[in-house]
């Protein structure tokens, strides 16, 4: 049985079918709906067997003291798109004392919290983590950090993003800390440890981002490295070529956005930024961006992060 806060998914073929083996524990929920590999327009089927799992907590967000934890392995010839239902509430910190929270780690704070993701991406998967933006409540502080070992020839797109908080009450850039960590090393079948190609780190503390990002609503970090996606990559450097930093299109005007090259020990990709004073504009160009990912977890899968 996990500890509290602690899930764990495996996403492995067995006799020619896509398994995955799932445990959490109380503040975390992991579901697993069936997804079916799909058959392109030109006749051929997906490259990857793809399957899908929704992270959530009971109530819709975290509160302070939460420490989350989540492995995750995705095994040759899978493609694991990880969900969420709605974006990541964190709440207001209340100043609880520690001795209220046994399960808390000794050397984190209580009135803050935690939320880690251990992943693994083998030789030929693939792994979409396409979350729900962090919503920050005034007076929250939240903690997050995300770590992926993948094989040189395995394949990850990566999304972390997040919102100014609880625009409807009139609470923007109010909360009192946010901090996302998202690191990638790779590995190749002669090397256990793996050489760290990313390391990318945004610290937003009150009242000191308030001002400084009052035209904005949205802010998003987007990694996309591997063979299997790598005709996302192209598309935004074909654009990015043309126009450095500018808005997407009509539709999408207030979105603006960078790009930067991934090369590092065998794995090609692009590391994307992007802002916007809509957070549903942002919403629409990341999935129209991330469209040709379509091609190869197919449809029924698909269809899953489109419609959440």
């Amino acid at each position: 049985m996990p500890a509290a806060g602690e899930g764990q998914i495996d996403c492995h073929i067995l006799a020619g079918r896509i398994h995955q083996t799932v445990s959490s524990a109380y503040p975390l929920k992991i579901i697993s709906p069936t997804a079916t590999r799909c058959t392109l327009e030109d006749g051929t089927r997906t490259p990857l067997v793809p399957a899908v799992s929704y992270i959530l907590s009971y109530g819709g967000g975290i509160v302070h003291g939460d420490q989350i934890r989540v492995r995750v392995r995705v095994a040759t010839q899978c493609a694991l798109l990880l969900l969420t239902q709605g974006s990541t509430k964190v709440y207001r910190t209340r100043g609880v004392p520690k001795s209220c929270l046994p399960n808390l780690s000794p050397t984190l704070d209580a009135n803050q919290t935690y939320q880690t993701m251990e992943i693994t991406v083998d030789d030929g998967a693939l792994l979409c983590l396409l979350p729900d933006p962090v919503t920050c409540f005034k007076e929250a502080k939240y903690n997050q950090r995300q770590w992926v070992k993948m094989h040189k020839r395995g394949s990850l797109v990566l999304l972390d993003w997040m919102t100014s908080g609880r625009m409807s009450r009139g609470e923007r850039w109010a909360f009192d800390k946010y901090m996302s960590v998202n690191c990638v090393s790779v590995v190749d079948v002669d090397a256990d440890k793996g050489r760290l190609a990313v390391r990318d780190a945004l610290l937003l503390e009150s009242p000191e981002c308030g001002p400084r990002l009052e035209s904005l609503d949205a802010f998003a970090y987007l990694l996309i490295l591997g063979p299997h996606v790598a005709h996302v990559a192209d598309t935004f450097r074909s654009e990015h070529k043309q126009h450095r930093i500018r808005p997407f299109e009509r539709t999408h005007t207030s979105v603006q956005w960078s790009v930067s090259e991934v090369a590092e020990f065998g794995v090609l990709g692009v590391a994307v930024r992007a802002s916007s004073s809509s957070t549903e504009d942002l919403k629409l160009w990341i999935q129209s961006k991330l469209s040709g990912v379509c091609s190869v977890v197919g449809d029924s899968a698909w269809s899953m992060y489109c419609n959440t």
